[in-house]
């Protein structure tokens, strides 16, 4: 609580003023234990926050809106980075928020434990951004900003949480979310020269290579990266009460799937959204559970007993992969290609279509998606083209994001769709009747592909990928994809750790 509170006073957050009319907020303490990678307590840590609830709109704030990185963007700069061999650097911003300062006048009464003896009446005036603030991560998010460009680089379009140096043949990638930055380009010596002048700046602590990033471990391996949740699956297991659980191979049953008339009693629709909050943040590193959580989330509002049972077949099933992760390969040719799919949606849960794809940069994953379709098709043809739509869309954003990475993809992206007849209506320029009612979409593929900036073709549904984002399989074709995904078993890697541990 003192290092927290002398924090405060060096970065100059509040001056003691006497009470107004404005009514102040008031602050609270937490503490938490923050640990390291492999599970063990690195330090604890007090925070004092500020209950941000009690701000009034208009008056305390008014822009709040921060950007947030991708977990594709994420995913692209680590493959980038991988394939031309660069350094790939971590660093952690002290106390990040403290360094946005604030238009709004907020005024807040003192902290618990250390009210000033001379002034005891006295209201905190903040001059700095403190966490709880509803505005506090636009403040800092703007500072950083700021910095970055004065300091030559720019943001990007595509992602605002990227920033990206380009100058004298020196190229460097800055990947913020919140307090944690990824850092990486082509020279070590102008890395290291940009990190020093970063720490002149703002109070930055130099984790070295990237090893923990956003709950995610990234291990080296002399082949890649890789990527696992490992101690947050451990977590997500005691949480709910399942890290003593049976074992399962597959992460729902392919013969009984659920659906939303499916049993007879009431879940606890509490734990059952808590399941599924960690569940999808879990997708990070493993696109195999992706059908399995995005199906059992549309039963939120009102979950049956068989939509819980459903919920501890995935734990069961990651319980079973412990040690799994997603494996980026270091040498990979840097090309683009995207397979989409889609279910036809049958009588159950209002018929409608699955839509999935996956996107490939080189041989390494960067993007995948299992979502329900919004309207109901009336053909298998119209949901895969659907779903070709979407991907096309993806595959677009992925493309500007390249470009501004200064990454020439040396031939137009490929799309991999296994329905003859969306392939049809996406390389025949005549426009079909029968296709009226999705037009906006079928323009929108057809100038991709007519201006050359995506090649659609089609594959046989044995190789169609992204198949295993459709809907559930048994468990011989789920192992085949999941491997097809990158999503590997990491236990050689990670044996020192896990006898460690």
């Amino acid at each position: 609580m003192h290092e927290e509170m002398e924090a405060l006073h060096r970065n100059h957050t509040w001056t003691l003023v006497p009470r107004t009319d404005h009514t102040p907020i008031t602050c609270k303490w937490l503490f938490r234990i923050k640990r390291n990678a492999d599970g063990s307590i690195a330090r604890y840590k007090a925070r004092l926050v500020a209950r941000g609830f009690l701000q009034q709109a208009g008056r305390d704030y008014a822009e709040t809106f921060s950007p947030v990185t991708k977990p594709a963007t994420i995913r692209i700069v680590l493959a980038i980075a991988l394939s031309r061999q660069w350094p790939l650097r971590q660093l952690d911003v002290n106390n990040a928020f403290l360094h946005g300062s604030l238009s709004e006048e907020v005024y807040m009464l003192q902290p618990p434990g250390f009210k000033d003896s001379s002034h005891p009446t006295h209201v905190c005036r903040l001059r700095k951004a403190l966490y709880g603030l509803k505005q506090a991560p636009r403040a800092w998010y703007l500072e950083l900003s700021r910095f970055l460009i004065s300091a030559g680089f720019r943001r990007s379009k595509a992602d605002a949480s990227l920033f990206i140096f380009s100058h004298n043949n020196i190229l460097l990638y800055f990947l913020v979310y919140v307090d944690d930055i990824v850092l990486t380009g082509n020279q070590p010596a102008a890395l290291e020269q940009f990190i020093q002048q970063l720490t002149t700046r703002f109070s930055v602590k130099d984790l070295g290579s990237l090893h923990h990033f956003l709950g995610v471990e990234t291990i080296p391996h002399p082949e890649g990266l890789f990527l696992t949740q490992r101690q947050y699956i451990l977590h997500i297991l005691e949480e709910c009460h399942m890290d003593g659980a049976k074992e399962s191979a597959i992460p729902m049953s392919s013969s009984s799937p659920p659906h939303v008339t499916d049993g007879q009693h009431p879940a606890d629709s509490t734990q059952y959204r808590r399941a599924l909050g960690l569940l999808q943040y879990l997708a990070f590193t493993r696109p195999d559970i992706s059908f399995a959580v995005n199906k059992l989330s549309q039963y939120m509002h009102a979950p049956m007993d068989v939509h819980w049972q459903g919920v501890k077949r995935i734990l069961r099933y990651l319980k079973g992969t412990l040690n799994f992760g997603l494996f980026l390969k270091r040498s990979s040719p840097l090309t683009l290609t995207a397979f989409s799919d889609s279910d036809w949606g049958g009588i159950h849960d209002g018929g409608k279509s699955t839509t999935a794809y996956v996107l490939y940069l080189g041989s390494n994953i960067i993007s995948w998606k299992s979502a329900k379709q919004k309207s109901v098709s009336r053909s298998s043809t119209e949901a895969e083209y659907r779903a070709v739509a979407h991907t096309s869309a993806e595959i677009l954003w992925v493309q500007n994001l390249l470009q501004e990475l200064g990454v020439q993809l040396s031939q137009p992206p490929q799309l991999l769709c296994d329905n003859q007849g969306a392939t049809y209506v996406c390389v025949n320029p005549v426009f079909h009747s029968r296709m009226k009612h999705v037009a906006l979409d079928f323009f929108f593929v057809r100038d991709l592909v007519e201006s050359g900036q995506l090649s659609v073709r089609h594959i046989s549904n044995k190789f169609q990928i992204a198949d295993i984002l459709t809907k559930p399989l048994g468990k011989v074709p789920f192992e085949r994809f999941r491997s097809k995904l990158g999503v590997s078993d990491g236990t050689s890697i990670l044996r020192g750790r896990i006898e460690a541990t």
